[in-house]
């Protein structure tokens, strides 16, 4: 016997990005970037109900009202005071291959710097007889929720602008009471939702939500393929009103929930790039505390040092900016984590029944663990990678002192020899002169007969004498 629901329903609420301090929203390429949450969803309409919505045609970002939250949909495209852009088909259920009717609609919004989709496709509670009349619809096969997403395109492709996404499944259960049997119908939705060879998110918490059952799968322990869903199972009409009275705030707490999840993903990442970057520097440094004893000329590590100091300044520079974009994961995580608890007060003021507080225990848990642990790890990131900057700016300073200290004396040196070659040649020119005057006195063999010749290598000798002599008294000094 499969499992029957009764009038279920997908909330996809998806998240984009639209202003950054690096975002230029006028160019060309970045509009086709930011309409990308917009043709997206409208390709997920265009599967479920084969139905082309022209979304982004209804839309007008331009809008620009005081409040932080902005309805998007134009004017004129508006019925009555509805912000909801409704459309409605039908789909088959696998199971049957029986064709039903479904509703749906689509609600843009913006909020801060985001843009937020709202997508839903449900099973109407009601529908009309054959008088015309309303009446309340059959349970149906929990394999319908497979027709609401074919080819999975509930899930959002990557993107460099997309925050993220949630998805929230619901539907009622008939006089079902079971804990047990109730988790076993959420997991068979799960499965249901998504294709044979997908990959099925772990149930990391489980609860009650205005008295109903709620279960969440997604692991944030594995952010490299995480997705967020909720399965809310009805069994209590209270249940369904404080949803439709707090939806507006629930779709804020996913917003608020998804920018820190993206932060500390972006985090994880940077940490990755930061320390590829400071096993360099490490690296680097050590060589150059073994080439002074391995080069064999002191030109060729001078040459290497200058380079070194070319190229460290422009590390440096990439360190510094990747500690930077930590710290500004760092500051999104702890705003969005007050924003998360901000929201849930509200939450909490509007359900409040009698000054009888609801139990909201099941959201409280992501700001009171996940929120306080991502701030802290990332924190321990910035304690560890701070040092690596202060560690190059020692390496670039150390580099520095030594090309001065081995210029220095490489002057010295070159200074040395030219005195030694200036007293030595002196000196030659000071013999060469008594030696002419006296060459014809000067009888050897050894000597050519020429007296001009014989002057020349006199003079040479003797330059060449008084150059030793002078380096070998240099030598015995610095030796003593």
């Amino acid at each position: 016997m499969t499992t029957q629901i009764y009038a279920p329903n997908i909330h996809n609420f998806a998240f984009q990005l639209y202003q950054a301090a690096n975002l230029d929203i006028n160019s060309v390429s970045k509009d086709q970037d930011l309409n990308f949450i917009w043709e997206n969803g409208n390709q997920i309409i265009q599967k479920v109900v084969k139905k082309d919505l022209k979304l982004i045609d209804k839309i007008d970002v331009s809008q620009s009202p005081d409040d932080r939250r902005v309805d998007l949909i134009r004017p004129s495209e508006m019925i009555g005071n509805s912000y909801f852009i409704e459309f409605d088909g039908k789909v088959s259920i696998p199971t049957t291959n029986q064709n039903v009717n479904i509703k749906g609609f689509a609600r843009p919004l913006r909020f801060d710097d985001s843009y937020i989709l709202w997508l839903n496709f449900r099973r109407p509670e009601e529908e009309p007889d054959n008088s015309g009349n309303n009446q309340k619809t059959d349970d149906v096969d929990i394999s319908l929720l497979r027709s609401f997403n074919p080819d999975n395109c509930l899930i959002y492709p990557e993107h460099p602008l997309l925050l993220g996404q949630s998805l929230l499944i619901t539907g009622w259960l008939t006089g079902l009471r079971d804990k047990k049997l109730t988790q076993t119908i959420a997991d068979e939705c799960l499965k249901q939702v998504l294709p044979d060879n997908y990959q099925l998110p772990n149930l990391t918490h489980t609860g009650e939500l205005f008295g109903s059952q709620i279960f969440e799968y997604g692991s944030l322990n594995q952010l490299n393929n995480y997705q967020h869903i909720l399965i809310w199972l009805f069994s209590d009409r209270a249940t369904d009103e404080h949803f439709n009275n707090c939806y507006q705030n629930l779709i804020n707490l996913f917003l608020f929930r998804t920018k820190v999840v993206k932060a500390y993903q972006n985090s994880c990442e940077i940490h990755g790039d930061l320390d590829k970057i400071y096993r360099k520097i490490e690296k680097e440094i050590n060589n150059l505390l073994t080439d002074r004893y391995q080069k064999t000329s002191i030109n060729e590590y001078l040459t290497n040092l200058q380079t070194k100091l070319k190229e460290f300044p422009q590390l440096d520079l990439q360190y510094s900016s990747l500690l930077r974009d930590l710290e500004e994961n760092q500051n999104t995580i702890e705003i969005n984590s007050q924003n998360y608890k901000d929201e849930l007060i509200k939450i909490q003021e509007k359900t409040k029944i009698q000054n009888t507080i609801q139990d909201l225990s099941f959201l409280e848990k992501f700001s009171t663990n996940n929120c306080d642990y991502f701030y802290r790890q990332v924190q321990a990131y910035l304690g560890y990678f701070k040092n690596g900057s202060e560690l190059l700016d020692k390496a670039i300073n150390a580099i520095r002192g030594i090309v001065e200290i081995e210029q220095a004396n490489s002057d010295r040196s070159l200074e040395t020899t030219v005195q030694i070659l200036g007293i030595g040649f002196g000196g030659g020119a000071i013999f060469s002169g008594i030696i002419t005057t006296h060459i014809d006195k000067i009888n050897s063999p050894l000597l050519p007969k020429n007296y001009f010749s014989a002057s020349l290598i006199l003079s040479i000798i003797a330059t060449l004498g008084w150059t030793l002599l002078v380096w070998l008294v240099i030598w015995i000094t610095k030796r003593k």
